[in-house]
């Protein structure tokens, strides 16, 4: 089974080497919606794939960081760098080109690697994963990833693993100073973090 959580967020970047010049030499940002949806092959004691309230907090909190930031390619010249780390509060440096495509992967994984940092405590699916990110550049263009995709996610072009950590290469202390404990704990420190324990009112 299956579950959809939509985030938003409002983001610049640049696009090199693409076809369209306006996006490939010249700044510019989107609205961005940002669908992830998770799959489980059982449900939890309440009965759901995944709570959604447990969704609004390191998972949202590390999307959210990407909300008015600049993201740029770490392969830019040391100028344009230091022009946007000096012209921005927020910015994030990851290590491939800004693209929907590479976005949606890049959530994806970051997105398995938050929960599988993270101790459940409702009896959660053991398989519980990201199914799917859909990442709505624009109002009628998505790129979305699926399971199968894992390897592009996970391994480089020579086949060797990749720990997504590594995608992103910097970032700057205004996006870090927003983030919870917990989200500091598995991103800076690769720390487990545990979800609330219910009450149960009613026995199963």
């Amino acid at each position: 089974m299956r579950i959809r959580k939509q985030y938003s967020i409002e983001m610049g970047h640049l696009v090199r080497n693409c076809s369209s010049e306006r996006c490939a030499f010249s700044q510019h940002g989107h609205s961005a919606i940002i669908e992830v949806i998770l799959g489980a092959g059982s449900l939890d004691n309440a009965g759901m794939v995944y709570d959604f309230g447990l969704m609004k907090g390191t998972i949202k909190q590390f999307i959210d960081s990407f909300d008015h930031c600049y993201v740029f390619w770490n392969k830019e010249s040391e100028d344009f760098k230091e022009a946007i780390k000096k012209m921005n509060r927020r910015w994030i440096e990851v290590d491939f080109n800004p693209t929907a495509e590479n976005l949606a992967l890049f959530f994806h994984g970051w997105i398995e690697y938050i929960l599988s940092k993270t101790r459940m405590n409702n009896n959660e699916s053991p398989n519980l994963h990201v199914a799917s990110v859909i990442y709505h550049e624009t109002a009628t263009g998505y790129a979305q990833t699926e399971y199968d995709d894992v390897d592009l996610i996970y391994k480089n072009q020579d086949g060797e693993e990749i720990d997504p950590k590594l995608k992103t290469t910097g970032i700057s202390s205004y996006v870090y100073k927003d983030w919870s404990e917990d989200l500091k704990k598995i991103i800076s420190y690769t720390e487990e973090v545990e979800n609330p324990i219910p009450f149960h009112q009613i026995e199963n």
